[in-house]
């Protein structure tokens, strides 16, 4: 390959960027570049940079994914505070399927107390009832609201 095929071959290559993105009709680094494009210390250098980018890049997406899981667990759970709380890799809990349930009675009758979700849930006792209800407060799930020996629990908004 001789010099005139070498510059019919770049400038080939620039028309071609130039159609794909007019910003790179006035970039003088991209010659500068071209000339250079065989040595090793320019490969090397480029190839740091796109190593450089792909970690940023990444460091993005996990980012939107951190956030996109935090949001669903906000849908899932319909608790507003999930945005909140800090991001966790890519794992959030999922509720039993009774306490669920739980929230669901909850959310609907907008409230209830433990003999209400130990008829529900057909416990023998209230014991079980009481402390799946505290668990679901302490977790942040419910709010409490007590009333001499009555404890009544909310949906939190």
């Amino acid at each position: 390959m001789n010099n005139h095929d070498i510059l019919h071959t770049v400038m080939t290559e620039k028309e071609m960027l130039a159609k794909l993105s007019p910003q790179f009709q006035n970039m003088t680094d991209l010659d500068e570049i071209l000339r250079h494009a065989d040595s090793p210390k320019v490969q090397a250098m480029l190839m740091y940079r796109v190593v450089q980018e792909k970690e940023r890049t990444n460091a993005l997406l996990q980012a939107l994914n951190d956030k996109y899981d935090r949001i669903m667990l906000s849908l899932k759970t319909g608790n507003s505070e999930a945005q909140q709380l800090p991001a966790q890799g890519n794992k959030f809990e999922v509720l039993a399927e009774q306490d669920q349930l739980i929230l669901k009675n909850i959310e609907e009758r907008g409230g209830c107390s433990a003999k209400d979700i130990k008829i529900m849930l057909n416990y023998k006792g209230l014991n079980a009832a009481c402390q799946r209800l505290n668990r679901l407060f302490r977790d942040g799930h419910l709010k409490k609201v007590q009333s001499g020996r009555k404890v009544l629990y909310l949906a939190k908004c």
